[in-house]
């Protein structure tokens, strides 16, 4: 009888051992995940400051390998808000307020639009039309004909908001636009900052009304907002070391390699 009872507890010690191994194996990755987590915030900021996009993006492509998939979208827009706010706030006097204005009009229409049709969009072809769009706006006379459009920042505002709330990474497709009105590097810079701040959100908006629960990624979120904060803060510091027309070139190369990136992965997944 003593054996079997010490038997039993060298079984219940072992047992505790290969669970507080296991608790530690655990911890550890989650600590890892965090480390290169953050760093991608911080990294993926100072890219979008220093530049005027791509790092969104970046994050976007890369948060599948740490997140479950029903999170990645919702949890990219709280990080994303700070980032594209502190950018903002940081140069606001640099903003171009009537495309802002107007674009701001039209995010609330195209929120509500894409709330509302949230279960009834097919998914599957938005990277493809997107990337399609920025592409022609970019690389053919197509543009001739947006910049007539009347209100263009108020259609684009209810456009690339819906459209944000179940493709992520919009910031290409106002930057193109922005580019491509002639306004200076920082103008589209902090311009665009400020439109997907409201992009954001309107994502954060959405995603808590149908159920998503940010309190359970609250530690995540306010780690990599604090990164994505200081990466702006380091990114808008680098900006002027870029020259403007070779940053001009940058902006408009990278979102043609983006769109192109986009375009492979669909059709060869």
């Amino acid at each position: 009888m003593l054996r079997m009872n010490k038997l039993m507890l060298l079984k219940r010690r072992n047992s505790l051992e290969t669970y507080a191994i296991s608790l530690l194996v655990m911890d550890a990755e989650l600590f890892e995940n965090l480390i290169v987590l953050s760093s991608l915030s911080f990294l993926t900021s100072l890219i979008t400051g220093a530049i005027g996009m791509g790092g969104g993006l970046i994050l976007l492509a890369s948060l599948p390998n740490f997140l479950p998939a029903q999170a990645i979208i919702p949890l990219h827009g709280a990080i994303q808000l700070s980032s594209n706010l502190s950018r903002w706030l940081f140069e606001i006097k640099k903003t171009c307020i009537k495309p802002l204005f107007y674009y701001f009009i039209g995010s609330l229409i195209g929120s509500y639009g894409g709330f509302v049709l949230i279960d009834e969009i097919n998914l599957a072809y938005m990277p493809i039309i997107l990337s399609v769009f920025i592409l022609m706006i970019l690389w053919t006379p197509i543009y001739e004909i947006i910049k007539r459009i009347p209100g263009r920042y108020f259609s684009l505002g209810i456009f690339q908001t819906a459209i944000a709330l179940y493709v992520g990474a919009t910031g290409p497709l106002s930057t193109s636009i922005l580019y491509k009105d002639k306004y200076s590097r920082d103008n589209v810079i902090v311009t665009n900052a400020a439109i997907n701040t409201l992009v954001n959100i309107a994502k954060i908006i959405v995603y808590s009304t149908i159920g998503f629960v940010f309190y359970d990624y609250l530690t995540l979120i306010i780690i990599m907002s604090v990164l994505a904060v200081l990466g702006s803060f380091v990114g808008a510091r680098l900006r002027g070391l870029i020259d403007e027309k070779v940053g001009a070139l940058v902006i408009k190369v990278l979102v043609t390699l983006l769109c192109l990136k986009n375009l492979m992965s669909y059709f060869s997944g």
